[in-house]
């Protein structure tokens, strides 16, 4: 299988500055960038293999990775590649943030 296209939303890049911009603040600048290595590092896991995630309780044409205690990606495989909906906290209702 070729590699997938990753497709970031705004709502998911904006998530992904406001969980960059806690961490550096509560935790500093070298655990912000390490997250956001950690994500990047998914990305091209995900474009090879998508299925990694489960699918969603309340959606199944949702996919949902954990990515650490804290956080998890909400994704779609669709055909022009993944689409990375939210990036959210692992504690965060689906159904109440799309």
């Amino acid at each position: 299988m070729s590699a997938l296209n990753i497709i970031i939303t705004q709502k998911a890049d904006n998530d992904e500055i406001a969980i960059y911009k806690y961490i550096s603040e509560e935790f500093g600048e070298v655990y912000a960038k390490k997250f956001r290595s950690k994500l990047i590092n998914l990305f091209h896991t995900l474009s090879t293999q998508p299925f990694i995630g489960r699918p969603a309780k309340n959606d199944h044409s949702l996919r949902v990775f954990i990515i650490s205690r804290q956080n998890k990606i909400v994704y779609k495989i669709k055909n022009e590649g993944i689409i990375v909906i939210r990036i959210l906290n692992t504690k965060a209702d689906l159904s109440k943030n799309f």
